[in-house]
Formats: structure tokens, sequence, C-alpha cells
């Protein structure tokens, strides 16, 4: 494999990166809210097949980072940087490597990790997005 710094194309992230792209409105208080009320350990209540299953959001969010850390593994050029529960929304940010096209890998984690979830939880996760942040070359 070349090195995707010595790419031609790599010029233009060289150029997007001197440009910031700002925070989605809302984001960054909705992350630091859900650390705050993880920590109060209220329930995540997720829907199954036999009613209701209450979940702490610590062990839930924890469980989720290891899953969405495992399942991102297995997406090529795709890692986790953060996961967090805001507003009944699991948030997913992720980083992809040059190259990758961002909203397939994206998508492929999301199936990936809502899969993953219901089956060791036996209930349907919280509906969720995955957020490529960032870009990295390898």
């Amino acid at each position: 494999m070349t090195d995707p710094e010595r790419d031609p194309r790599w010029a233009a992230v060289r150029a997007a990166r001197r440009h910031r792209v700002p925070t989605p409105p809302g984001l960054v208080e909705r992350v630091l809210s859900s650390l705050d009320d993880a920590r109060s350990a209220r329930s995540v209540q997720l829907p199954s097949d036999k009613g209701l299953r209450s979940v702490t959001e610590p062990a839930f969010l924890r469980l989720a980072r290891t899953v969405a850390d495992a399942e991102a593994a297995a997406v090529p050029g795709m890692r986790v940087t953060a996961v967090a529960l805001a507003d009944e929304r699991l948030q997913v940010l992720a980083a992809v490597r040059y190259g990758v096209i961002a909203d397939e890998a994206a998508d492929t984690l999301r199936a990936r990790i809502t899969a993953e979830l219901d089956r060791q939880l036996g209930a349907r996760p919280p509906v969720f997005d995955v957020h490529v942040v960032d870009v990295h070359p390898d």
C-alpha cells in the first residue's frame, strides 16, 4: 500500500484541514450532559419480546463502547472515538481512514452494532447515530 500522504489526492485533505468544520449545534453539550447522566446511574429502558428490559446507563454505555470498538475493528478503516447517550439516543463518534467512503462505513458500523447489542442484550438497542468526525492517514 502506498503512503496516503504521498497520494496527490491527500492535498485535498490538507486543504480541508485548514478550514475548521463547525461542531453540530448542541453536540458537545449533549455528550457532556450524557456523561453527567451516566454518573447518576439512571436506567435505559430497552424493548424486548418479553417487555421492557432495564439496564443502568453506565453498564449500557460500557457495553455499547465495547461492542462499538469490536464491530469497528471488523469494518476496514474505521475506529470508534467516543460513545455517549444523549436524549435517549446513542451517539457513536468515529474516524475513518483516508480513502474510506464514510457514509458506507458508518452505515455498516451502525448495522453491526445494532445486531450485536440486540444479540447480547436480548433487547432492541435505542436509536443511535454514527457520526464520522475525523479522517486519519493510516
